[in-house]
């Protein structure tokens, strides 16, 4: 997960729906989770939450793949 753009830093937690929220889920870091986490949340929204000390920005998954 990614909230800046250029910012390779990972975030290993979010809440779900607003940056208000106190629903936390764990965001997965390595690429083979990603799919099965895009499907089981396909309709989600997640955000850097406040509660979590985070900036409140929305975040979205991308998908890395470093070629050599």
């Amino acid at each position: 997960m990614r909230f800046a753009r250029g910012d390779r830093r990972q975030i290993q937690t979010a809440v779900l729906g607003n940056s208000d929220s106190a629903a936390v889920l764990m965001l997965p870091l390595e690429a083979f989770e990603l799919d099965a986490f895009r499907r089981r949340h396909e309709a989600d929204m997640f955000w850097f939450g406040l509660l979590l000390g985070g900036c409140g920005f929305q975040l979205t998954t991308k998908f890395y793949r470093d070629l050599l």
